[in-house]
């Protein structure tokens, strides 16, 4: 078994809440994280895409930068990056293999449980960042807050995304409760940037008690050209127009947030940043991503009905006049329905796959969950629907999205 699957194998376990584990592991490796400076960033949605804008700005700007996220798409290795670069195979291996090791230590000389999947990750993260004594680590929590393994760092700033319903099994069933879990990060003495929230989301956020930084209040982001031209103007500077890759109003949103964070750091460090640079450089899979242009054909890794509304606002916004083939698979621990329900008027055809993971349904159980949502959909192995979607969209007038999951890009590359 090679050094990840041995790793991959505690997923089993399932997920633990606490941070006595990771506490006592990381204790074992002599505290690695406590030598970071560090960017916390939680939320709902759109987490990955604000730590990519973060990260991409900081380097731009002459930062050694550490960037750990989760969940990957292809490779194990995309969750750990120093100046944007996957760690290196072998050195991976060596971090696996050496954190097992201690984490079987840590559990037999404490009596505490094994350590998960995710916990060993975020310690290998931690290592990793130190050993290469990065300027600034962008860290973005698995799930949740409070509980979550990334919760001991404390930050120079803690970034709180768009709060909405999700992991309802762990984090709660109301806006409150998941919020509330979010919250956690927040640090006494820290600044903390939020994006736009509804008022019983950040009334749990105003419970710690340390002043909120709303994004829209600080941050003006507007659209002034195709395909995402964008005017940003602060209360201390007016940016040239900027070319953000990255499509949509939830981006813009994220990119309001993504500065507004940036502007807190810059004065903490007192250092000008490359907005411009970093900004348009600024790369993450998944998200709105053109595969093809012939027929057009693009991959969102949305799952949720938040992430499926966002969706929606892009669609109308940027093809109101096409129609649309979708490809959805899911994973079963997800809101499917009301994330179909979300985008069902979009719908002209569409297609369901299984998806290879675990908690991943069948293209039988997908097709099912969309006929709930009122949509039609024909089940179907990835090569056949891959060739009847390019085939329905060998047309100008139509496009294919292919969503309902990150595990697709993954699925895509079988």
């Amino acid at each position: 078994m090679n050094p990840f699957d041995k790793l991959f194998a505690r997923t089993t376990a399932g997920i633990k809440p606490g941070l006595e584990v990771t506490k006592a592991l990381l204790q074992a490796l002599k505290n690695p994280h406590q030598r970071l400076a560090v960017i916390h960033v939680a939320g709902t949605n759109g987490k990955g895409s604000v730590c990519a804008m973060l990260e991409s700005v900081l380097r731009a700007s002459g930062f050694k930068t550490g960037l750990y996220t989760s969940p990957h798409l292809i490779n194990f290795s995309e969750r750990f990056r120093v100046n944007g670069q996957e760690i290196p195979e072998d050195k991976l291996n060596g971090y696996i293999q050496t954190l097992e090791k201690t984490a079987d230590e840590v559990e037999a000389s404490t009596g505490l449980r094994g350590a998960t999947f995710f916990e060993i990750s975020t310690a290998l993260a931690f290592q990793y960042f130190a050993d290469e004594a990065v300027d600034i680590a962008i860290i973005e929590t698995g799930m949740g807050g409070r509980w979550d393994a990334t919760n001991v760092v404390i930050p120079l700033i803690s970034v709180i995304t768009h709060i909405d319903i999700d992991h309802t099994n762990f984090l709660g069933d109301t806006l409150e409760e998941i919020a509330s879990e979010k919250a956690g990060i927040i640090k006494p003495g820290r600044p903390v940037v939020s994006a736009p929230q509804v008022d019983a989301a950040m009334a749990e956020l105003q419970k710690s008690g340390v002043p909120i930084i709303g994004s829209a209040e600080a941050v003006s982001v507007n659209k002034i050209g195709e395909p995402q031209k964008l005017k940003i103007e602060t209360h201390s500077q007016s940016f040239p127009p900027i070319n953000l890759p990255l499509l949509g109003e939830c981006q813009r949103e994220n990119c309001a947030l993504a500065v507004a964070a940036l502007e807190v750091l810059a004065d903490m460090l007192e250092v000008e940043l490359e907005f411009k640079k970093g900004l348009e450089s600024v790369e993450w899979a998944a998200r709105f991503q053109t595969l093809e242009t012939d027929p057009l054909i693009i991959l969102d890794g949305a799952h949720n009905p938040s992430a499926g509304r966002a969706m929606a606002k892009t669609l109308k916004e940027l093809y109101p006049r096409k129609q649309i083939g979708f490809i959805f698979g899911f994973l079963d621990d997800k809101d499917s329905v009301e994330f179909l329900r979300s985008i069902q008027s979009f719908v002209s055809k569409a297609w369901t796959i299984g998806i290879d993971a675990p908690r991943g349904t069948t293209a039988e159980q997908a097709a099912l969950q969309c006929q709930v949502a009122g949509i039609d959909a024909e089940p179907a192995d990835v090569s056949k629907v891959w060739n009847s979607a390019k085939q329905w969209a060998d047309d100008p007038d139509r496009l294919i999205i292919i969503t309902g999951s990150l595990y697709l890009k993954q699925m895509l590359e079988k």
